[in-house]
């Protein structure tokens, strides 16, 4: 017979899931060790995959240029 512990976080219990996440997160590597990543990942891709990579940037930058817009009115 096999034995299965887990471990609950206690904050998991207190914390919103929102706030939680946000302090349990790892914060993001260096920029250099992200570019060699996504270096990597870019090379193993397709150009299909490239493509639709490509389409998600255009979007998520569309996005950001928004939020730095609507921040910017508010100050």
């Amino acid at each position: 017979m096999s034995h299965r512990y887990v471990a609950i976080d206690p904050l998991a219990l207190l914390l919103s899931p929102s706030v939680y996440v946000r302090l349990t997160l790892p914060d993001p590597p260096p920029d250099g060790v992200l570019a060699k990543e996504i270096a990597l990942l870019v090379r193993g891709m397709d150009e299909t995959e490239r493509s639709v990579a490509a389409t998600r940037v255009k979007a998520l930058r569309s996005y950001v240029e928004g939020m730095e817009k609507a921040l910017a009115a508010r100050q």
